[in-house]
């Protein structure tokens, strides 16, 4: 029986619920998207290209995340209901392809925790003792610890993570922003040149197959922007505030990270630049220019720092989406389905530090931290870009079998721009899976067998994970009503009234 006519048997399973304090109005559901999608530590792999950098942000922002950001507020505007993703791909394509679309939302998360991970713990080495950064004892050591504590947090609730995001972005991400960018500006004004070629021609160069795959890594900086409306229950009048946050959200993005990336070109040489702690590399080399070393640690304090609290997000948004899928679909074990005082899907956020500390290990056994570090993420951009090439599917099919509900945001254009929004994002999903299997300078000391073979099996693994689960479920595991989408959320008309 499909997940939107619910049987009536299930009546009785479900318990009450006392009406929900809404946690996010547009700016602090703003700032919690903002901080989700953007981790200024990934700026260096783009500084390698220089004034090229600018080309592949306009790409990026304009080819991938507007095409996202648009389809998601669409979907999340029309449907707000907590799981997200799930609800909207259940609905185009029934209950296997919902589950497996918030599987790898998912799943993506907990292969990118320990390439994170591993640079927070970089960067806190790279202040102290920079010998450690080649110490995978250290680094796996560090990560494992700092995995569980975050896993701590994020059990606190949402609450909490809306706290650690407003302190992400101010200082793991304005702070540092504003201090780089300040201090190249002031050593161009006083004579240094550019670390990077200036010339108009090096904004079209840097491009060729040693690095396309790369590239495509690049577009994952611009992910994750459908991740609030998981939270919908929780959103006072979604369909005012989804598309106002995610406009503010993308805004944040070009307007903080192109000066930041063109201040690491500036200041340090494309070949020099370490793509995991290019950030404080960066800092290190302004700071002694100007005979200002001693605000290294403050400087390393608050990337580090802010990177720290942007974790609880990571974790406790898609586990809340699986648990959504585990109770209306049916597809995870009762086990798995359980949550805490918080609201909070405890034993899935357990499940997750364990996978992501085993995973972590990987940094024994991939050549160097930087090959591990490199692996990881590009395993993580299949997995994402296969679940926007499903999100993107979805909201065609359902303006398609659901014309008529009411679309408070709507991608304009009516279907030739439906067409062209999702078209585009599509092409640009199917693009990026195909390139990241040319191997790259990045991947230094890897065959091009060990290369494409990891990739290959990464990424098919996670993708065939959830059937595993069908393999074995029972209509015992479901255990909570889905709502008719159809129908308008109380909750939602509740915020919509009292605004």
């Amino acid at each position: 029986m499909s997940a939107d006519n619910p049987s009536s048997s299930l009546a009785g399973k479900v318990p009450a619920r006392p009406p929900k304090t809404k946690v996010f109005g547009v700016w602090g559901l703003a700032i919690f998207t903002f901080s989700f999608l953007v981790n200024v530590n990934t700026t260096p792999q783009l500084a390698t290209f220089g004034l090229a950098s600018i080309v592949i942000f306009l790409l990026a922002i304009g080819l991938f995340l507007t095409p996202t950001a648009m389809a998601a507020t669409e979907m999340g505007t029309t449907w707000p209901r907590t799981g997200g993703i799930y609800i909207w791909t259940r609905m185009a394509f029934g209950e296997p392809a919902g589950f497996m679309i918030i599987w790898l939302e998912w799943a993506n998360f907990v292969v990118a925790w320990p390439g994170i991970m591993g640079t927070l713990t970089l960067e806190a080495a790279f202040i102290v003792d920079p010998e450690l950064n080649n110490n995978p004892l250290f680094l796996v050591s560090t990560v494992i610890l700092v995995t569980w504590i975050a896993a701590g947090m994020a059990l606190r609730g949402l609450k909490v993570a809306r706290g650690f995001a407003w302190y992400s972005v101010v200082i793991g991400t304005v702070i540092p922003v504003v201090v780089l960018v300040g201090f190249a500006i002031a050593s161009l004004v006083g004579g240094t040149p550019p670390a990077m070629d200036a010339s108009p021609s090096a904004i079209f160069s840097g491009f060729d197959a040693t690095n396309i795959a790369f590239i495509s890594g690049a577009l994952l900086m611009f992910s994750g922007i459908e991740i609030s409306a998981i939270h919908a229950a929780d959103i006072q009048n979604p369909a005012r505030t989804i598309p106002r946050s995610n406009l503010i959200a993308v805004a944040l993005c070009f307007i903080l990270l192109v000066p930041l990336t063109m201040s690491i070109a500036i200041l340090v040489p494309s070949k020099e630049i370490d793509i995991v702690t290019g950030l404080l590399q960066s800092a290190q080399t302004i700071f002694d220019r100007f005979d200002v070393g001693w605000l290294l640690p403050i400087f390393g304090f608050c990337v580090v720092t802010g990177l720290a609290t942007a974790l609880v997000q990571i974790i406790n948004g898609p586990s809340r989406g699986l648990v959504v899928a585990g109770r209306q679909g049916g597809n995870l074990p009762p086990a798995l389905q359980r949550e805490n005082s918080n609201k909070m899907p405890v034993v899935i956020i357990l499940l997750q530090a364990t996978i992501s500390s085993i995973l972590s290990l990987g940094y024994f056994f991939l050549g160097s931290v930087q090959n591990a570090w490199f692996m990881f993420a590009l395993i993580q951009t299949n997995m994402t870009l296969i679940m926007y090439l499903i999100m993107f599917a979805s909201v065609i099919k359902l303006r398609y079998s659901r014309p008529n509900v009411n679309r408070p945001y709507q991608i304009p254009g009516k279907k030739v721009g439906l067409w062209a929004i999702t078209g585009i994002g599509m092409l640009i999903c199917i693009v990026g899976v195909l390139v990241s299997f040319q191997p790259t300078d990045e991947a230094a000391g890897m065959s091009t067998a060990v290369y494409i073979t990891i990739l290959l099996l990464g990424t098919v693994a996670f993708v065939a994970m959830p059937f595993v689960f069908w393999i074995f479920r029972k209509p015992s595991w479901k255990t909570e009503e889905a709502p008719d989408p159809d129908q308008p959320d109380p909750e939602a008309l509740d915020a919509a009234a009292a605004t």
